[in-house]
């Protein structure tokens, strides 16, 4: 049997701190040349650190890499992806880093089953130092839960999404759906899993940890404001026209919360007197918010802050 091609493409800028050990990460799985081939692309924006030293010294391993500048994060992706004909693709930045046994895993989980579109496993946030913070495992299964941010994506204490690094897709899917959506600077993850849900890709998940996801100061995640828009945007036209494979109520509580979250970011900076009248107005508008713990949580925080601003002018 022909051992599958697993293609991996690193996206990287200026993170010469971490991108050994992503590298190394790759090139270290065990089954390399036995269970698998394994095809390796680094993409690099033209990164003004010691990064293309880094690449140096593993370009005799590498399928190929570049240091050039580009459009982004996005953009540094589907030119690696270009590139790419493996039979398994994924994509790891290059402050995160795959742990030992996850291609093997991840052939195993395939080679069972060819139809399988999508794979995925667990996923370790580590701190800047790569230890252990929490482990996270998704919950997803359906279309419909892809859609509901408010149930899996946006939650305040328990995220039960898939995280970027642990996810492994098929050539196949690949081809089906075409590339990441440029446009998308913050979740063009996301998009991509979202369309292949509404596409009818097959899902499978690995009850194993495949990955760390590191969480520092510097990364892009950490702009939460402009990553939850762009979720909110993306799932928005997918919202706005029925469908039978989202429940009619699960359709009208999700463009609910979706008007409301926005409105709440876009007026961050407003006075509470205004986001206690826009509360009142979304209310009258889309009545399922009254039913949502999220929408109460909104009021009485911004309740909160009427009553100490008169306060603190008082003091003053």
């Amino acid at each position: 049997m022909k051992r599958p091609l697993i293609s991996i493409v690193t996206p990287s800028f200026n993170q010469a701190e971490f991108l050994e050990q992503t590298i190394r990460s790759v090139l270290s799985q065990a089954g390399r040349g036995s269970r698998f081939d394994l095809q390796y692309f680094v993409i690099d924006g033209g990164s003004t650190d010691h990064t293309v030293d880094v690449i140096g010294r593993y370009e005799s391993e590498l399928a190929g890499w570049c240091s050039e500048p580009d459009r982004g994060q996005t953009h540094a992706i589907n030119k690696g992806f270009q590139r790419c004909d493996g039979d398994l693709l994924a994509y790891i930045n290059s402050d995160d880093y795959y742990l030992p046994g996850a291609f093997e895993a991840v052939v195993d989980a395939w080679e069972a089953d060819p139809q399988r579109d999508f794979i995925f496993g667990t996923c370790h946030h580590v701190d800047e130092a790569g230890e252990l913070i929490r482990p996270q495992t998704a919950t997803i299964t359906s279309f419909a839960e892809m859609l509901d941010l408010w149930q899996h994506w946006l939650r305040y204490f328990d995220n039960r999404n898939f995280v970027q690094p642990e996810v492994f897709w098929t050539r196949r899917l690949s081809r089906q759906l075409g590339g990441f959506d440029e446009s998308r600077h913050y979740a063009m993850d996301f998009d991509y899993w979202l369309r292949g849900f509404d596409a009818g890709m097959r899902i499978h998940q690995i009850d194993q940890p495949l990955s760390a996801f590191r969480i520092h100061g510097a990364q892009k995640t950490s702009q939460i404001d402009q990553t939850r828009l762009e979720l909110m945007a993306i799932v928005d036209p997918y919202l706005q026209r029925p469908d039978p494979r989202i429940d009619s109520q699960d359709r009208e509580r999700m463009i609910a919360l979706n008007a409301m979250e926005r409105a709440m970011i876009l007026q961050r900076e407003e006075s509470a007197t205004i986001k206690l009248r826009k509360l009142a107005k979304l209310a009258t508008g889309h009545p399922v918010l009254l039913q949502q713990r999220s929408y109460w949580r909104h009021l009485r925080r911004t309740g909160k802050r009427l009553v100490r601003w008169p306060a603190q002018r008082r003091a003053a």
